[in-house]
């Protein structure tokens, strides 16, 4: 079985944190015999084609300059189109490259697996005249698209181009029923690496040079608007507790807005920006914090929250898209309304007062993450049925020369 993965973000450098649950799906495919080529974009100073691990990886270009290329990548590409004109105007020229790459290297393949609806018309175009499966899975952040009419239209087209469709949350699977999938449809959660263990707090704690004194709270992501960290440092300013150690991990085109926000509210003293982080380093600050906080106004099935119960950690999180679906309230977590600042706040004071309390919702995090057996390993295992499923018992490319 070879499979051709179509993804709008993929891990450009060892430890990029871009796609990187696509790197560990791949990974874990490969594992267990699949052959995986990706197709994903280019930026400058990146390897066009190169092997990763067993994967092969090929980036398109779709813009000269290469430096010029603003769609993916930086800020995501929701950001990236509301904050340039030249992204608007390289739209084209990605999806027709992106295509013309697919069709290239999906030539010996047996199916596509598109990850978000954008890259379903990707594989719809590349695979004009050929007869190779689509699989789409949709993660989330894509069907916010179908918040408005117009782009609901867009996306009931884009999942209809598939011959199936996994849903990453049960939340998103009922909302694809509206666009007349649900006959195709099958919710495949995302897994968790091993790589996140419990580990002695302490320790970690001076391998990044932090007090042991502190109440760390860790947000782990990107710095864009729908991560909702405006309300997160108001509700800190509400609190007022000059205990608590805010560490951000992560970069993106909010950092500056937010930190003259925490500066605005005095609270310099209390946050740390780390910045950009390798994946291999994730692990270290979530056994280093007492607890992980998600203030989004927007999401899909995050992975920070099933890293930070696979650590032990509790975990803070708006009730929004599939979070709820992973954090059982005042049992492995707390849930509280996105764009709140006074429950987010109560909820904080909750977990900074309580250390036991943090410490059993931990503890119950992850041995409820243990019971559902949220691996990449069983990840893969459902992939692959499906493909064989979509494929039928014999390859869907006779030959390398169809």
């Amino acid at each position: 079985m070879h499979v051709c993965i179509l993804t709008t973000g993929f891990p450009r450098f060892r430890g990029d944190l871009f796609g990187a649950f696509v790197l560990e799906m791949a990974r874990a495919l490969v594992a267990q015999g699949t052959q995986v080529t990706v197709v994903a974009p280019h930026e400058k100073g990146i390897a066009r084609h190169e092997k990763i691990e067993g994967i092969s990886v090929h980036r398109f270009r779709y813009f000269l300059p290469v430096a010029g290329q603003r769609v993916a990548y930086g800020g995501g590409i929701p950001t990236n189109i509301r904050s340039s004109w030249l992204t608007r105007v390289q739209i084209p020229l990605f999806l027709l490259a992106f295509a013309w790459a697919a069709r290239r290297q999906g030539k010996h393949c047996d199916l596509y697996h598109c990850q978000w609806t954008t890259t379903a018309a990707v594989a719809w175009l590349a695979n004009l005249g050929r007869r190779r499966p689509i699989l789409l899975s949709v993660r989330g952040s894509d069907m916010k698209l179908s918040d408005h009419p117009m782009g609901e239209r867009i996306n009931r087209w884009l999942v209809q181009r598939a011959d199936a469709v996994t849903a990453v949350s049960e939340q998103i699977s009922q909302r694809l029923d509206d666009h007349g999938v649900e006959n195709r449809t099958q919710v495949v959660a995302n897994g968790v690496s091993d790589r996140f263990q419990p580990r002695n707090r302490q320790e970690a704690r001076r391998s990044v040079n932090l007090p042991a004194d502190v109440i760390l709270c860790l947000f782990v992501g990107m710095l864009v608007p729908v991560k909702g960290l405006d309300v997160f440092v108001d509700a800190v300013a509400e609190v007022g507790d000059k205990r608590v150690l805010c560490v951000l991990v992560g970069d993106g085109p909010e950092r500056q807005v937010l930190e003259e926000r925490v500066a605005a509210a005095g609270l310099s003293d209390g946050f740390l920006f780390v910045g950009a982080c390798s994946s291999d380093d994730v692990p270290r600050w979530m056994d280093a914090c007492d607890f992980l906080v998600l203030p989004s106004l927007s999401e899909g099935r995050p992975n920070v929250v099933l890293e930070a119960h696979a650590s032990g950690r509790a975990t803070l999180a708006t009730e929004v898209g599939g979070t709820g679906e992973l954090i059982d309230h005042e049992e492995t977590g707390l849930l509280v309304p996105a764009s709140d600042v006074g429950a987010l706040a109560g909820a904080l004071r909750q977990l900074i007062d309580d250390p036991n309390g943090r410490e059993r919702l931990g503890r119950a995090a992850r041995e409820r993450l243990l019971e559902r057996q949220l691996t990449w390993e069983g990840t893969a295992s459902t992939m692959r049925r499906l493909y064989d499923r979509l494929c039928g018992e014999e390859p869907c490319v006779a030959s390398p020369a169809a």
